[in-house]
């Protein structure tokens, strides 16, 4: 007799039946089961769209369902106010010939708002929700206790998803991320870039632009090329030889890059540091990112300095670019470092916004109190120096709607990030600044506009 298989059933298969039950379940008590006689939203109410939104909102964690889940309320929100305000033209929706162009108006606009709030995961129900408005039979004043009956049940959905999220939470161990694949095709036309320094083997900016490169479909390959120390000059002169179109430079190239450009962007000059050399019909113009690409990070955040106090760790060559851009920003910063004079250094640049102070316990934590935004610029935490701070105690002064951040971004999350996300503050760390100031290099190679939340997407894959 052959035996037959019965494949096993997985937790958010589960976790779906379970949460279509309690979506259903819900209306029974109140016998709130569509029936017109009850008048009203009353008489419109059921089961129905909390079912099918329950199911929409399941993911497989709850992290990413509560995730999923803000964007999700944020698409009701928008699909809700616009398709309630569209039945506003009444009787002229019951012609076809109107309802079929406001409908694909509608779901544009729906889509064009959540965009515009950076919510992707919204314009679903934003779309949906209108749809589901839209396309009925119903007419009058009935419409508008449809629609309300629409939003309500949908909204009972989502935080049945949630909370059938948190209480069977599915413990299988995240799949392990497998190996980017580098292989490129270079052709006889293709632009060659690369990144140089001192050590250079451990960079990950041949795996970041290579994606990129990839994905946009550019003709250019991305390599990794060690230059010695003090060797700047000869390799101006091989990479102009070579044909490279430009090339990005880490520790110890930035600050001696700088006298040998023949033009230098402000932010280069300001920091007295180049990180992306273009060369250009036998001109080397230099560029430094990190400033901006900070700030966009920031921004992608939601994360606004200006007007703010900000506390930096650090006088590092990052922290300087960190620290001029935000005062650009119009942020008042303090800069605290163990060598006090370093942090003087980056202060004199701009004495009216930047203020030096040193690096202990009793002082880190009285700049914190008071401040907006903490930001670490110190090696204090990476994966591999085996160097952590002594004391997190400043965290406790650090008002608990300051987000911390830090520029590391290998381990994901640091000790500080970690203990900051456990004292209840918003923690991001430097995957965003790593990614935004790449996309601003490739940029400034390729003349390309590129999409840099794209490239985010793409990247959390790979790195």
């Amino acid at each position: 007799m052959k035996q037959i298989t019965v494949p096993r059933i997985g937790m958010r298969v589960v976790k779906t039946a379970v949460a279509v039950v309690l979506s259903y379940l819900v209306f029974v008590p109140f016998r709130l089961l569509y029936r017109e006689e009850l008048g009203g939203v009353l008489g419109q109410l059921g089961p129905l769209y909390a079912c099918i939104a329950s199911i929409i909102c399941l993911q497989s964690s709850l992290g990413q369902a509560v995730q999923l889940g803000v964007s999700r309320l944020i698409g009701i929100g928008v699909g809700g106010v616009l398709g309630v305000a569209t039945l506003l033209l009444g009787p002229a929706l019951d012609n076809p010939w109107i309802k079929a162009p406001v409908l694909g108006a509608v779901c544009v606009a729906g889509v064009w708002l959540c965009l515009l709030l950076k919510r992707p995961g919204a314009c679903v129900m934003a779309c949906i929700l209108p749809c589901v408005i839209l396309i009925t039979g119903v007419t009058g004043v009935t419409r508008y206790y449809y629609a309300a009956a629409r939003i309500i049940e949908t909204l009972v959905g989502l935080f049945i998803a949630l909370g059938v999220n948190a209480l069977l939470p599915d413990l299988r161990p995240e799949p392990e991320r497998e190996a980017p694949d580098l292989r490129v095709e270079v052709k006889n036309t293709t632009r060659k870039l690369c990144v140089i320094g001192d050590p250079v083997g451990h960079s990950k900016s041949p795996v970041i632009h290579n994606t990129m490169l990839s994905a946009l479909g550019l003709d250019y390959v991305y390599l990794c090329q060690p230059v010695p120390r003090g060797r700047c000059r000869e390799w101006l002169d091989c990479a102009s030889f070579a044909g490279y179109a430009g090339f990005n430079a880490t520790m110890p190239h930035k600050e001696e890059l700088v006298g040998l450009m023949d033009e230098l962007d402000e932010d280069a000059r300001l920091f007295g540091a180049v990180n992306t050399v273009c060369l250009r019909d036998g001109r080397a113009c230099g560029y430094n990112t990190d400033g901006a690409g900070f700030l966009r990070a920031l921004d992608d955040e939601g994360i606004r300095p200006a007007g703010g106090r900000v506390l930096v760790l650090g006088a590092g060559g990052a922290a300087k670019a960190v620290c001029l851009k935000l005062a650009q920003a119009g942020a008042e910063v303090t800069v605290c470092n163990r060598t006090v004079e370093k942090a003087q250094a980056i202060c004199a640049h701009d004495p009216g916004r930047l203020r030096a102070a040193g690096f202990d316990p009793d002082t880190l934590a009285r700049e914190a109190a008071g401040c907006r935004l903490l930001v670490n610029c110190t090696s204090l935490g990476m994966e591999g120096t085996g160097r952590q701070f002594g004391d997190f105690s400043f965290l406790d002064a650090l008002p608990k709607d300051a987000p911390v951040v830090d520029l590391i971004y290998a381990p994901a999350e640091t000790e500080l990030l970690r203990r900051a996300r456990e004292d209840g503050h918003k923690t991001v760390n430097g995957f965003g600044m790593l990614v935004n100031q790449a996309v601003l290099s490739l940029e400034h190679f390729t003349g390309a506009e590129i999409d840099a939340a794209e490239m985010k997407k793409l990247l959390s894959g790979v790195l």
